[in-house]
């Protein structure tokens, strides 16, 4: 995995990040971080965020065992498509056409029961089990994550990939975590507000990598020939 695959999966968690704001900050911020101080709150607030960030990994693992069903052609049909549907959310937004019906996975009820009872517990390991059960909630965010390690080699480049991704979501979070209290602009409304402009860059993204056109870190030129997979990504040799 090049270096410019790491640039866009921290690019995609520091933008994105913005976007987890709104939908995980009232569980940052009810999380029990303002109770520890000096070396133990860096510990809680690491253990918290590792956890949450290897279920990731462990969910890239499972997609990528797929990654013999797709040929190449197919991965950039996905990655249109992708970033088609991407294009149309983050418009939707702004020309409501009616009320949508949210996904919600089999687990996630089950979850949400979970981590509410742990959320106000300072034990470690219940801090680490929080962000276990944060992990498994729906985040169209990190689906958008491991969709793009399906076009990786190795399920060891999805796990760099993906950790890579969720270091990128720290920052804003352990931010929010910490100042809350000092910045009334960190409100779930306020980045929001953003989360539309996030998705449709991402779906322009995706588009661009999906469409083939040979621009350098942006859509490499894939091709089979003699039954292997060529790529021109960065430079010309």
């Amino acid at each position: 995995m090049n270096s410019a695959t790491y640039i866009m999966a921290l690019m995609m968690g520091l933008t994105g990040s913005l976007h987890c704001v709104g939908m995980c900050g009232p569980i940052i911020w009810i999380m029990p971080f303002q109770r520890f101080t000096g070396l133990r709150k860096a510990l809680a607030l690491g253990i918290y965020h590792l956890s949450r960030i290897s279920v990731y990994a462990a969910m890239a693992v499972v997609l990528h065992s797929f990654r013999s069903v797709f040929n190449p052609q197919v991965q950039q049909y996905v990655s249109i498509a992708l970033g088609a549907l991407l294009l149309l959310a983050g418009l939707l937004y702004f020309f409501p056409v009616g009320k949508l019906v949210p996904v919600s996975l089999p687990w996630a009820g089950f979850v949400k029961n979970r981590l509410s009872a742990l959320v106000g517990s300072t034990r470690l390991s219940a801090i680490a089990l929080s962000g276990l059960l944060n992990g498994m909630l729906p985040c169209g965010l990190v689906y958008m994550a491991l969709s793009a390690t399906i076009s990786l080699s190795t399920a060891t480049d999805a796990i760099l990939f993906v950790y890579t991704f969720g270091a990128g979501t720290v920052p804003v979070l352990t931010g929010i975590s910490l100042l809350r209290s000092r910045m009334p602009i960190l409100q779930r409304s306020s980045f929001r507000k953003l989360t539309p402009v996030i998705v449709m860059c991402f779906g322009c993204l995706f588009l661009l990598r999906g469409l083939n056109l040979g621009i350098p870190y942006l859509s490499p030129k894939v091709q089979m020939q003699h039954g292997k997979v060529q790529h021109s990504c960065c430079h010309k040799k």
